[in-house]
């Protein structure tokens, strides 16, 4: 075997080992700095669309407790300010690894304090025993809306990703740096070291693109089992967005290397003639 044709076969390992490397590491930055991302969670989670949604459904179901009870929807509406755990917060509960659907004590004497508040107010007779079940159908209702259900398999990720990510993101730089400098020692001409390291960078360029599309595509992670379901729907959309953290990240690896690999060429074929 010629000294030429065995660099290239070593190239070609080397080359491969990049890429590895490469999907390593990208793959643990975007998984941190996205689904395990309180940040980026919380916008998906606490956009505009999921709180309407959430707000709809209270009101909705509000209004069947408000039948029952006697006492006006706008009384259990009250509880929707600024000060009322949220979409948001129910994420941010997550991350704490704290509780996630929102339901507590605080929360039923809140409704039990409004109902009270109302009937005392407009001097209607009550029976107090059925006020605090009547809080406690709201503080439920207001948990199925806004709280979020399931958390354990999503608490359970965070922290394997927490505990993993610098194991992966360390192993992948070391297998892109480490080949980087073997190809640099192997080949004597700049050009040829170039032309090598153009080539591995635009295969994992490729490979980080195809990854992103294969996971949208095939819609990876579309099924989780939280619950309600729209907050289900924000985690695929959460999981869509890492894939295409992917492509774009892959997009701006590959078409650097491609235009280096073009250039490389077009400086060979000038040297020839």
């Amino acid at each position: 075997m010629s000294l030429r044709k065995a660099r290239k076969i070593l190239s070609f390992i080397l080359s491969v080992i990049i890429v590895i490397g490469g999907i390593s590491f990208t793959g643990a930055e975007i998984v941190k700095y996205t689904l395990c991302n309180e940040a980026y969670m919380s916008k998906t989670f606490a956009s505009g669309a999921v709180h309407n949604q959430c707000v709809e459904n209270f009101k909705s179901r509000i209004s069947v407790i408000s039948a029952k009870s006697n006492i006006p929807e706008r009384v259990f509406e009250a509880i929707l300010d600024n000060n009322t755990p949220s979409a948001n917060t129910a994420v941010l509960r997550v991350f704490a690894r704290n509780n996630a659907t929102l339901y507590s004590d605080d929360l039923v004497e809140r409704f039990e304090s409004l109902c009270l508040e109302y009937l005392s107010g407009n001097e209607i007779s009550y029976d107090k025993d059925m006020v605090h079940r009547t809080a406690l159908y709201a503080a439920e209702v207001y948990s199925d809306c806004f709280g979020i259900k399931n958390t354990d398999e999503a608490m359970a990720f965070v922290d394997k990703v927490d505990k993993s990510h610098g194991k992966y993101a360390s192993t992948g730089l070391l297998l892109i740096v480490l080949p980087m400098a073997l190809i640099l020692i192997m080949f004597s001409k700049k050009k040829d070291a170039q032309r090598a390291l153009c080539s591995a960078f635009t295969a994992l360029g490729l490979a980080l693109v195809l990854i992103g599309f294969s996971g949208i595509i095939f819609n990876v992670g579309g099924s989780p089992l939280l619950a309600p379901q729209f907050y289900a729907s924000s985690l695929s959309v959460s999981v869509k967005g890492a894939f295409a953290a992917s492509i774009i990240i892959g997009i701006l690896i590959t078409v650097p290397s491609i235009l280096g690999s073009v250039k490389q060429y077009k400086l060979s074929k000038t040297n020839n003639e």
